[in-house]
């Protein structure tokens, strides 16, 4: 399916995403891809809003002609961005932070009121779209709380990770969990390229592993992703 076509059937999902028509047609076909080469594992994003990109991942996926078992895990507070802290340098979608930040991690995990979608609106998305079925899993609560060592243990292995927490803390803590568990050949996207916070946790994580990963831009778009 190319780009046209693309943007025509799917306006609807597409209407409920927070980013550009190239960034959701690149989730499309990120999914197609893993499926068209077999690569195994899991399909995570961490950071869901309304689940439109996390809709199109499923849809590549469906639209491979092979059909390999996995599961799609969504990860989201479903209460909108938390607070900025001391490596973020603006709190995304309001601008200026004027919170202390010079607090314990525990209490910067607040609402910022940003990107506010609850669970209940997801799981109607979802069935809207015909997409809710048991290989969905969706977790509630900040992250930093939730990826917990029980749930990285349920997840089987990753072929798709992508992180979409505007923040820098827990951009950080999802790749110190999951990063690891992303199979040869699945692929990592980061949504929040742009914003500092989340691309210094990007930039600490990769260099403390020794890693550079070769990231390729979405054309008219914030987001990068790469290939393990």
């Amino acid at each position: 399916m190319n780009f046209n076509e693309f943007v025509t059937k799917y306006r609807d999902i597409g209407s409920v995403a927070y980013s550009t028509h190239e960034t959701k047609y690149n989730s499309y076909t990120v999914g197609k891809y893993v499926n068209d080469n077999n690569i195994s594992g899991d399909v995570v994003e961490c950071g869901i809003a309304a689940a439109s990109n996390f809709a199109f991942l499923m849809l590549g996926t469906i639209a491979s002609s092979n059909t390999i078992d996995r599961s799609f895990w969504g990860f989201d507070s479903f209460e909108g961005i938390q607070l900025a802290g001391k490596k973020d340098t603006l709190q995304p979608g309001i601008g200026k932070i004027t919170h202390n930040v010079d607090v314990t991690e525990d209490e910067l995990l607040v609402s910022s009121g940003v990107t506010s979608v609850s669970k209940q609106n997801v799981i109607d998305n979802l069935s809207r779209w015909n997409l809710y079925n048991d290989k969905v899993k969706l977790v509630e609560g900040w992250i930093q709380k939730t990826l917990t060592d029980d749930i990285v243990k349920q997840i089987n292995n990753i072929s798709i990770l992508r992180l979409d927490m505007d923040i820098y803390a827990p951009t950080k803590y999802a790749l110190e969990k999951l990063y690891p568990l992303v199979s040869p050949g699945g692929v990592v996207i980061i949504d929040d390229w742009q914003l500092d916070g989340a691309r210094i946790a990007c930039e600490e994580y990769f260099s403390s592993i020794g890693v550079q990963p070769n990231y390729i831009k979405i054309t008219n778009s914030d987001p990068v992703y790469f290939i393990k």
